[in-house]
């Protein structure tokens, strides 16, 4: 019995989720079934990608994680099970959900999920609601042991796995620069793909001050000085700093602030981030 862990661009709220718990349940309820995220970005397979990479190093080796973000739910996108080369299990539509996955921790096999047996009966002629009908039921049955991964479908090649088009990091000459990948409107923390080790390697370390770029598209959002702090506690309340996330990426926020409404920020790949030091 492995455990299950469910993302949807459904919102906290949805009715849908619960759906989705009680086919889990149907399938066993033995079953260990956690909400990973279900608030992720409307439509947005970069930001599942993102949440999945946030979520997966911290569940066991043999955990199915069951996400929904399908945009093109009901069409000819494959729905698949993409093992990791850690050995975790997503369930997903192939649509740009695996791009992190693929690119930071590597695709050991995928497989197309034959619907004519993982699928929940009496659900053939719904288009709507692959999360519950597929999804879910097909997630569940592979955790609760009723079908291995063979048992899933056919193997397609690693190589055909869909990934999403983003603006990758870069570091030279003094200078990082990546893409805005959250922007949050509790805690206003606005975070980056750049990896943070790249900074020292540029030339900046805790305590300089660096010049913070944001643009979306190629209209300048943000052009100030800002200190280079290990955490909130170094700069004043409400100040700016340029710090570490926790996974070791570079963020913007205010020490008790909102980065993201006071800047009026965004994510996404219109939106990107450079730091040079000042």
């Amino acid at each position: 019995m492995r455990n299950l862990v469910i993302q949807t661009d459904f919102g906290t709220g949805s009715l849908s989720v619960g759906a989705m718990h009680g086919v889990c349940a149907m399938v066993s309820q033995d079953l260990k079934v956690a909400d990973g995220n279900n608030d992720v970005a409307q439509f947005n397979v970069l930001d599942a990608s993102e949440s999945l990479m946030y979520q997966l190093p911290y569940w066991p080796t043999g955990t199915v994680f069951v996400s929904v973000v399908d945009p093109g739910v009901g069409t000819k996108r494959k729905s698949c099970v993409a093992l990791t080369k850690t050995g975790q299990y997503i369930v997903t539509p192939d649509n740009g959900t695996l791009t992190y996955i693929a690119e930071r921790i590597g695709i050991e096999a995928v497989r197309e999920i034959d619907e004519s047996v993982n699928r929940l009966k009496g659900s053939e002629d719904v288009f709507i609601f692959h999360g519950r009908d597929v999804y879910a039921y097909c997630g569940a049955r592979l955790a609760a042991g009723v079908i291995d991964f063979e048992g899933v479908g056919p193997a397609y090649p690693v190589e055909e796995v869909v990934l999403a088009d983003y603006p990758h990091p870069v570091h030279e000459n003094g200078m990082v620069s990546g893409m805005i990948v959250e922007a949050t409107e509790h805690f206003g923390l606005v975070g980056t793909n750049i990896p943070f080790p790249w900074m020292e390697e540029e030339g900046m370390k805790y305590g300089d001050k660096v010049r913070v770029v944001v643009k979306n598209n190629d209209e300048v959002v943000l052009d100030e000085i800002i200190p280079l702090v290990p955490t909130f506690g170094y700069v004043g309340l409400n100040e700016p700093l340029v710090f570490s996330s926790e996974t070791r990426m570079v963020m913007l926020a205010k020490n008790q602030g909102n980065a993201t409404k006071d800047y009026h920020l965004g994510y996404g790949p219109t939106w990107t981030m450079t730091v040079t030091k000042a």
